[in-house]
């Protein structure tokens, strides 16, 4: 797969910088709405962290706003290490080491400073029996579970009721598994219990004994988080998690176990996407084969619907200009999973009117 020759946007210019570790990255580029854009989407620390040896940075009117946006984000990242080491020390003998996931994981793990990696809350993993455990031991040390969602879906979901601190007003989920089990990426080959269980390994944080995802399967599941559970103001953290994963352990990324996951694989298609995506701007470099091997082991959506769904990457969730093509969040995201679905593109697209009439619990079914 040959990079795209096109203009990019200013955020994949910023992306770009972060991957080269550029620290010198002018800032008088980006016009007021542009900065914006990156304080909404999460990338304010990370602006700064690329402009801090631009010599003209401070001048921009819109500096303090980036300054106070990078000083939240090292507070709430402080705020947050500190309670995970509380919950793994209070953990320590009781529950096997817990299994880091997502920002809490990958933030000191592969960013050049762990706040620069923005977190609404704190994902770990523990087996399905130790759930009560960790319960009791989140209860005492004063965390609660605020949800009124009824018990018998999170008997089935793969984590537990959200927990919240009030006197930290910190959020944290704890994981019995990585996507739902009744849903599509619940069963799929890359995410089932016993291959999980042997892409767990030990790792340390803080000084402390953890785990983490094996690199492959955190890719993947970076991957698989993003398409499904797609955010057009967030989204592009994950785009980052994955330049900075790659870019740390290129050299020895195992891509023969990634494509075997993907034989057949519902998961093949959202790492096909966010992969090729940033590839076609030259954000991450892997070899034209990678892709061909992935376009012919997975479920393919069409090359129709993926121009789409570069198009609504680009001047949605990167640009951030979605109501210029839709007038709701809805239609939005149904337009999104639609061109998601794997088989011939033209089909796909005329089930879009009729994916807008359905009602929601026939469409979830359909679209999840």
């Amino acid at each position: 797969m040959k990079p795209l020759l096109k203009p990019k946007p200013l955020l994949i210019s910023l992306l770009e910088a972060a991957s080269r570790d550029q620290e010198n990255f002018p800032l008088a580029g980006f016009a007021e709405a542009q900065i914006r854009r990156a304080l909404k989407t999460g990338l304010g620390p990370v602006l700064v962290h690329m402009t801090k040896a631009d010599p003209d940075a401070q001048r921009s009117t819109l500096w303090s706003q980036l300054k106070a946006a990078e000083l939240t984000a090292r507070i709430i990242s402080a705020e947050m290490t500190d309670a995970m080491k509380e919950i793994i020390d209070a953990c320590e003998g009781y529950v096997p080491p817990l299994t880091l996931l997502k920002g809490i994981s990958i933030c000191d793990q592969y960013y050049p400073k762990p706040h620069l990696r923005l977190m609404r809350d704190i994902d770990f993993l523990v087996e399905d029996n130790a759930v009560p455990v960790v319960k009791t031991i989140l209860s005492k040390l004063g965390y609660f579970q605020p949800s009124n969602s009824r018990g018998d879906f999170y008997a089935t979901h793969h984590h537990a009721a959200p927990y919240f601190h009030p006197k930290k007003h910190l959020w944290l989920e704890v994981h019995r598994g990585l996507f739902p089990m009744r849903s599509r990426l619940g069963t799929d080959r890359a995410f089932s219990l016993e291959n999980l269980r042997s892409q767990i390994c030990p790792s340390l944080f803080a000084g402390r004994k953890v785990n983490r995802l094996s690199d492959e399967l955190q890719m993947v599941y970076i991957a698989c988080h993003w398409a499904t559970s797609f955010d057009f103001t967030s989204g592009m953290v994950a785009m980052l998690d994955v330049i900075y994963l790659l870019k740390n352990i290129k050299a020895r990324i195992d891509w023969e176990k990634i494509l075997n996951w993907m034989d057949g694989s519902v998961a093949s298609a959202y790492v096909y996407l966010l992969l090729s995506y940033l590839h076609q701007y030259k954000l991450i470099n892997i070899e034209p084969e990678v892709f061909r091997e992935l376009s012919l082991r997975g479920r393919s959506f069409g090359k129709v619907n993926l121009k789409i769904l570069y198009r609504l990457i680009d001047d949605c969730l990167v640009e951030g200009r979605a109501r210029r093509f839709f007038f709701s969040s809805r239609t939005l995201d149904i337009a999104w999973r639609t061109c998601l679905l794997p088989g011939i593109s033209i089909g796909n697209l005329m089930l879009l009117p009729v994916f807008l009439l359905m009602p929601l619990r026939f469409r979830k079914s359909v679209l999840a």
